[in-house]
């Protein structure tokens, strides 16, 4: 099984050819980390920083920046939050993509941030995360253009959409499809994060990811299949006999997962403290307007 790292603002960790490069950087925990959105100047700064180490750092290998994954409480709550919406239902609601060509202005703003970049450093791409069709797609695709982008593209699995017309995507100019398996359990499944029926490794989980790999095959060969989310030991076991490219795997879980030393990721509590700070954020807003109280 081939490894790549997903990083969340986290330094680096020196793990030789372990790696074969991130699999995604989450923006939207860059954003969190410094309760700022990507309106602000400071923003742009700290994500231009942070994306040019990580690519110095992985030079030879492919990094992968995912475009922002936050649901709506999560910008609410920071500086520059360019529209505030109130949805009680948000994981199903208005995030990645579809957030994205909502509000279009924005969204661009954060691509002009990664296509400059891509101009500098030629192992930098773009992974774009919950989208539904290939209509969202062209739209981005079409602004990716307009912003001289010269990374490669590639998409998140998450909604079965995605599945169902996987003939069609893989018309487009697309590199990379990334299936994001925490999302994918959810929405095919009928279930949420830390359900009991919540199983990564439930049959119909792994007929997708099986299928997916050997479509991709068959249709080309220059497009990578990864699969990403909060994995285990189990679903790596689950998972071995399945050609997909790589696993990427959050740098939290690395040590577990990879029997690796935690003393190489001296960086293992960034993810939770940064989840406990929005989280703080959210209940006070709640708290101060009153919201979802019925």
């Amino acid at each position: 099984m081939l490894y790549m790292i997903a990083l969340n603002g986290e330094r680096p960790p020196e793990l030789g050819d372990f790696v074969k490069g991130v699999g995604m950087i989450r923006s939207e925990y860059l954003m969190r980390n410094i309760e700022s959105y990507i309106t602000m100047k400071r923003t742009k700064e700290y994500i231009e920083e942070y994306i040019t180490k990580v690519c110095k750092f992985y030079k030879e290998k492919p990094v992968w920046y995912r475009t922002s994954e936050l649901v709506t409480p999560e910008v609410n709550v920071l500086q520059g939050a360019d529209m505030i919406f109130e949805e009680k239902h948000y994981i199903l609601g208005m995030r990645g993509i579809r957030r994205g060509l909502r509000l279009k202005e924005t969204f661009n703003e954060e691509l002009q941030v990664i296509s400059k970049l891509s101009q500098k450093y030629n192992n930098l791409n773009i992974l774009l995360p919950y989208i539904k069709d290939v209509d969202e797609l062209d739209k981005v695709l079409s602004m990716l253009k307009e912003n001289h982008f010269l990374g490669k593209c590639g998409i998140m699995l998450e909604i079965p959409s995605v599945f169902i017309m996987l003939k069609e995507f893989l018309k487009r100019e697309i590199s990379n499809i990334t299936i994001g398996v925490n999302d994918l359990t959810m929405l095919t499944l009928g279930t949420f994060r830390g359900s009991e029926y919540h199983d990564l490794c439930h049959p119909a989980i792994m007929k997708i990811i099986r299928e997916t790999t050997d479509i991709v095959k068959k249709s080309s060969g220059d497009v990578e299949v990864n699969v990403a989310g909060y994995i285990s030991e189990s679903f790596v076991e689950a998972v071995k006999d399945i050609a997909i490219n790589h696993l990427v795997v959050h740098y939290k879980d690395m040590p577990e997962v990879c029997n690796l030393s935690g003393t190489l990721f001296p960086d293992i509590g960034f993810v939770p403290n940064v989840k406990k700070l929005t989280k703080l954020r959210i209940r006070e807003r709640e708290e101060k307007y009153e919201l979802y109280n019925e």
